[in-house]
């Protein structure tokens, strides 16, 4: 059994009501909570030994990361996130010291977006530290972008550098937050994305909601530092690490070349990187492109629980 593979056999089985306008398979549940707003609704759960090592970092990097994690995924919606709740299962003996540690990682970020932590519910027991946050967010007026609206002839872009996210950029990344914003009010996005799989898990995504393929072009993949430091470690190549960690909490997206055209000449986006990758062709499944010409079919690779 697969996490995706699990999650699609209980998106077939939910019972949706009529004011959910979004359900389960997208970056945040959208809500209809009134004839002219919605509510989004996300939520990450974090555990000691997998999306962080306390013997390597500190809790109060945890709490940062737990918050920003579902900043990113209000980001990938193109709207503002607002309140959150949270629930933390601390280890029996956890010191007064290290919970409050972890709060002030979570309050650095929190009050650096304007987020209000409205609840949650604290428990203790014998397993491994372990943080939920549940996110809200409203649209202010602004549509939504799902995962499902990629158009064949779409241009693919990508913010930032990707790859080797487990040297510390997995701990301090910044959410796109204003990016996403900029974007949803400035441009018609089709489709929009966090990288928190990996760049071809996630595509990926895309590409099943929206029914469409992709052809991405090797030479155009930013590939990021960390990557090439990592690939001396791990024997893959930099491109492999770009391609398939997860983690990188970068913006992926997808809209019109004439649109696409307009984000990458207008230098809009001034404080962080944006790449053209790719573009959406009829079918399905990805395809590289190389600077030769040569194209090859590739799988999907990226962090997936339950495999």
């Amino acid at each position: 059994m697969g996490e995706f593979s699990f999650i699609e056999w209980i998106r077939k089985r939910q019972k949706r009501r009529k004011d959910v306008k979004l359900g389960i398979g997208d970056d945040c549940a959208v809500m209809d909570v009134s004839s002219d707003k919605l509510t989004l609704i996300t939520t990450d759960m974090l555990v000691d030994g997998t999306h962080f090592d306390l013997k390597k970092c500190t809790i109060r990097d945890v709490g940062r990361k737990a918050i920003a994690c579902s900043i990113s995924d209000v980001a990938a919606m193109g709207c503002p996130p607002t309140v959150t709740v949270i629930s933390i299962c601390f280890p029996d003996h956890t010191t007064e010291k290290f919970a409050r540690e972890l709060y002030k990682g979570i309050w650095d970020i929190s009050d650096k977006y304007n987020i209000e932590i409205v609840g949650g519910d604290i428990i203790s027991g014998r397993s491994p530290f372990c943080i939920n946050v549940t996110m809200l967010g409203r649209d202010d007026g602004l549509k939504p972008i799902r995962r499902s609206g990629a158009r064949a002839g779409d241009a693919i872009l990508v913010t930032g550098t990707l790859g080797g996210s487990i040297l510390r950029k997995h701990l301090s990344f910044e959410p796109r937050l204003k990016e996403g914003l900029f974007l949803n009010k400035n441009f018609s996005m089709h489709a929009m994305i966090d990288i928190s799989d990996g760049l071809t898990a996630d595509l990926n995504h895309i590409l099943e909601a929206s029914g469409v393929g992709a052809i991405l072009y090797k030479d155009q993949i930013p590939v990021s530092d960390a990557a090439m430091k990592l690939s001396k470690k791990t024997g893959h190549t930099p491109l492999y690490h770009a391609l398939s960690d997860g983690e990188d909490y970068e913006l992926l997206m997808t809209l019109s070349k004439a649109q696409a055209k307009r984000v990458l000449s207008t230098g809009l986006l001034t404080d962080v990187k944006v790449s053209c990758i790719g573009e959406i062709v009829k079918g399905s499944g990805i395809q590289l492109k190389s600077p030769g010409g040569n194209i090859r079919r590739i799988k999907p690779r990226g962090y997936e629980h339950l495999k």
